[in-house]
């Protein structure tokens, strides 16, 4: 299935079709600050497993998965880190960046690398912080484009056709180019730059 939408003006009703998948174990396709990208629910043991084998993660994989959340406490609360990280985090959030920081208890496993760590982004995107919004639960979320690939558009028809069967909403805000978040690591002496994207590298 698929629905069109704005996603900087989205509506809700547009998206029931989504959140009911979400809601359903299923995983959508949808837009966000950085191109499109897999979504499930947090909660969603079956979603989680969809979404690692799309992105051809194993049990071993050293690129721990995703999370959407909206508000600066859910990083005490599904992540632990010292404060220096926090002060950082908070000054430059919400934007286009992915966070990698040990998972709290509240994390499940299989969505940890193999050292214990989850990425948590929270960007400035209408549509994303709705989607969160109304599912009330964090986002699963897995970019379509590695940051190691070459750029390519990402076209919402072509995308239909080539997730037919594998995905169960595509949400179409248009074409895209992705553009990569900018990756912090967290380290014992504060936030590393891992990967240069969209986000401007901050002074950590």
């Amino acid at each position: 299935m698929r629905i069109r939408i704005d996603p900087e003006r989205p509506s809700p009703r547009k998206l029931g079709p989504a959140l009911d998948a979400l809601k359903r174990d299923r995983v959508i396709l949808y837009p966000t600050d950085t191109g499109y990208a897999y979504g499930c629910a947090l909660s969603s043991r079956k979603g989680i497993a969809g979404i690692r084998s799309l992105k051809g993660f194993d049990a071993r994989s050293r690129k721990p998965l995703s999370m959407l959340v909206n508000e600066l406490s859910d990083f005490g609360h599904y992540a632990i880190m010292e404060t220096s990280v926090f002060r950082t985090v908070r000054r430059i959030l919400p934007g286009s960046y992915t966070i990698i920081l040990e998972a709290s208890a509240d994390v499940p496993r299989d969505m940890r690398n193999r050292h214990g760590e989850i990425g948590l982004r929270m960007p400035d995107s209408p549509l994303c912080r709705m989607l969160v919004d109304l599912l009330g639960e964090p986002l699963v979320t897995g970019s379509l484009t590695s940051g190691d690939d070459e750029p390519a558009l990402e076209d919402p028809d072509e995308l239909e056709q080539i997730y037919r069967g594998r995905v169960d909403v595509v949400v179409d805000g248009g074409p895209m180019w992705p553009e990569p978040s900018t990756i912090l690591q967290a380290e014992e002496q504060g936030l590393t730059v891992s990967r240069v994207g969209r986000g401007e590298v901050p002074e950590v």
